[in-house]
């Protein structure tokens, strides 16, 4: 037991007397200027151990470092790379004799990193790592010969070649700041607290992770923690992270991000990681609550990453959005290709409030992104979504009620009539793709079965194709639109067949003054999008021929009847009838161009009556100035069942005035007489039969006459 003892002794002495002779013959600090020298030679900077460096030997061998700088070269705005406040670090001596590097718990404690750009573009980071490379290059030895730079030789043999293995107790970083600062760009992200810790760590062992952060990017200040469990592959080539939660939130003047997690389950490459996330906060006019789920994988060459199966669901509410407060929802598969630079939207089924969209589409990143869809949808109807339809029947109820639109705005709304829409988007975007919708409802326009296909390309806007089912017809269309010179130009093209024109003008318009079935061929083309220019500048011609329908606001059988009336010398007996005038046929082809648009060629046909007309409106001012000629074609039961007769001949001349709004028809006293030189014989005679009756002899006296002449004269011319 003593000879034990003393054994124990001896070696407690002699382990004393090593430390002993160790702290006597090694000073550490000694190797400060060999240390600065190798970093010298490694990165050209300078690296300055202002601190101690001193032995620890409890609970196993190591050294603890003072302050410590990594010097920047001049006209930096900070001394220091990197600047740190003191480390600590240990190492097990027994299990280096088996070839095993146990390194214990390294704490590094208010470390500093200073990142910066100038604004001549120069970093502090350039240049590191160049010096080491001009030292590993080929050199030529005093006597003339090159040398190479030393290799690894391989072992001897019989040499041991056991692998070495590394196993460390722990990483600590303890209130570590940085900043990276960009002058040139006038950016600056600053962290003003890091707090880090690893757990016990060995490569092929699953270990605890933790960490906290506090920092600033420009005015956002931001915030964030986490914490996972990690492994490291024992040949280092791969890793793992499972239950990861990471929290964070950030706000500045105008945004208040109150929360933003992400949780993941197990993420290994090219394994699906279940995902889970939610953001709650808000931005300018827009408050929003999301959360959300999917399933990710990353291709082993790190090359494709893939969403499966991801929902989104989102509360939103804000004055920016078309409603109060909207629900959106998203569920898709995506996937991003890292070379080509392209996501995919391979599916995607989309709502918004009662809105419902689903497709696919693509983006490419390039200088000019690249953007490919196919959108389709069972039914939008946008004036319900956008309350349209109920603010446009408001606003005519206050007009009827007061009597004219509110003064109120009227110099802004002038202003924004003259206003050019920004298209400068579609220099920047090269887009392309379908759209079809089953039912459609814009501007209390009833549309079906519409397919749309469009591209923007180099400024250019195409609507390659537009087609439509439309109030019991049919509508196609292509147009144009180039941004790229000082005002846009377009070109419009569009054909509609067979449309009920009456349901088409009540429920777009509040017209009601025309019906039947309309075929319209329109092609125009202009300079200037704002409504102003497009009304002045707008030329082309519009075609229309309508069939089977009647024109409301004036009845022109009652008109004739008015005016065989009137050449009798008598008043129209007969009961009022509703103000319109059937036809079986109306054509006519409008010329437009400087603000006007004219046609020589209005014709309308009936089994009674036959008009033509012509005449011109103002696109500025909206007044019209037609002139349309009725004549009889037969005599027989007309319109309503009143009877005419014995005007077969007659042409009956009705002004068209007023406005688009307001038509105003009025029949044309002067033009009648002037178009019926008989009735002007039959209104003489009538006029000197009336005479005689009403003056006896004296009405066949010759001045009394004349007197009558010059009246009738005037009249009729």
């Amino acid at each position: 037991m003593k000879k034990l003892l003393y054994i124990l002794l001896a070696i407690v002495l002699v382990i004393v007397v090593g430390i002993g002779a160790l702290l006597a013959l090694v000073d550490p600090n000694q190797f400060k200027p060999l240390l600065s020298e190798q970093v010298k030679k490694a990165t050209g900077r300078d690296l300055v151990i202002n601190g101690d460096i001193s032995w620890r030997f409890f609970p196993s061998i190591g050294f603890s470092l003072g302050e410590t700088e990594f010097k920047n070269p001049q006209g930096f705005a900070e001394a220091d790379l990197v600047k740190l406040g003191s480390a600590e670090l240990s190492v097990s001596v027994m299990p280096l004799f088996s070839q095993h590097l146990e390194i214990g718990n390294i704490s590094l404690n208010d470390a500093r990193v200073f990142i910066q750009t100038r604004k001549d573009g120069v970093s502090n980071l350039d240049g590191l790592g160049e010096q080491a490379a001009v030292e590993g290059t080929v050199t030529e030895d005093t006597n003339g010969t090159s040398s190479e730079p030393a290799v690894d030789q391989p072992p001897v043999e019989g040499e041991a070649t056991q692998p070495w293995t590394i196993s460390l107790a722990g990483v600590e970083v303890v209130n570590a700041s940085a900043e990276v600062r960009d002058d040139k760009a006038g950016t600056a992200t600053t962290i003003d607290s890091l707090n880090f810790k690893l757990d016990t760590f060995s490569p092929g062992e699953w270990t605890q992770a933790n960490f906290d952060i506090t920092g600033k990017n420009a005015e956002l200040s931001f915030t964030a923690k986490g914490d996972s469990q990690l492994l490291i592959a024992a040949d280092y080539k791969s890793g793992e992270l499972k239950a990861l939660n990471l929290t964070a939130s950030a706000k500045d003047s105008v945004n208040d991000i109150e929360s933003l997690t992400l949780g993941v389950d197990h993420f290994k490459v090219g394994d699906w990681a279940n995902i889970t996330f939610a953001a709650k906060g808000q931005i300018p006019d827009l408050a929003f609550n999301t959360n959300g789920a999917t399933r990710f994988k990353i291709s082993a060459d790190y090359n494709i990453a893939e969403l499966d199966k991801l929902t989104l669901s989102s509360d939103l509410k804000g004055s920016t959005l078309p409603r109060p407060e909207m629900k959106v929802g998203l569920n898709a598969d995506a996937t991003y290709d890292v070379a080509k630079g392209l996501a995919t939207l391979s599916r995607f089924d989309t709502s918004i409030d009662e809105l419902a969209l689903n497709g696919k589409g693509s983006f490419k990143s390039a200088t000019i992104p690249v953007i490919r869809f196919d959108v389709n949808s069972d039914n939008i109807d946008l004036d319900a979504f956008l309350g349209t339809a109920s603010s446009a029947k408001n606003k005519d109820t206050t007009k009827e009620e007061t009597g004219s639109a509110p003064s109120a705005g009227g110099e802004a709304s002038t202003a924004s009539k003259s206003e050019e829409p920004d298209l400068s988007a579609l220099k920047t975007l090269d887009i392309a793709g379908t759209v079809a919708i089953k039912k459609l409802k814009a501007a209390n326009a009833r549309v079906s079965a519409v397919l749309v296909d469009m591209k923007v390309q180099k400024g250019v806007l195409n609507l390659k194709r537009f087609n439509a089912k439309l109030y019991g017809g049919t509508v196609s269309a292509n147009a144009t639109v180039d941004a790229n010179g000082k005002l846009p130009k377009y070109q419009v093209i569009k054909h509609i067949k067979g449309v009920d024109v009456h349901a088409l003008l009540k429920d777009v318009a509040q017209n009601e003054t025309l019906a039947g079935t309309g075929n319209i061929d329109i092609k125009l083309s202009g300079t200037g999008l704002a409504e102003k220019r497009i009304r002045e500048n707008v030329a082309g011609s519009i075609a229309i021929n309508f069939a089977d329908g009647a024109i409301y606001g004036v009845n022109i059988p009652e008109m004739i009847r008015e005016a065989k009336a009137t050449l009798k010398g008598k008043k129209a007996a007969y009961v009022k009838e509703e103000k319109k005038t059937d036809f079986s046929a109306l054509k006519a082809t409008f010329k437009i161009g400087k603000s006007i648009a004219s046609s020589t060629n209005i014709h309308l046909a009936s089994p009674l009556l036959r008009i033509d007309g012509k005449g011109n409106t103002n696109l500025v001012s909206e007044r019209l100035d037609f002139i349309i000629s009725t004549s009889v074609v037969a005599s027989s039961k007309g319109q309503g069942g009143k009877e005419i007769d014995d005007i077969a001949d007659l042409t009956v001349p009705v002004n068209v005035k007023g406005d688009w709004t307001k038509p105003m028809f009025a029949l044309d006293l002067k033009e009648l007489f002037k178009q019926n030189n008989e009735l002007e014989e039959k209104a003489k005679k009538e006029i000197d039969r009336g005479l005689e009756k009403l003056l006896g002899d004296k009405g066949k006296d010759d001045n009394i006459k004349n007197a009558a002449d010059k009246l009738l004269k005037g009249l009729f011319n």
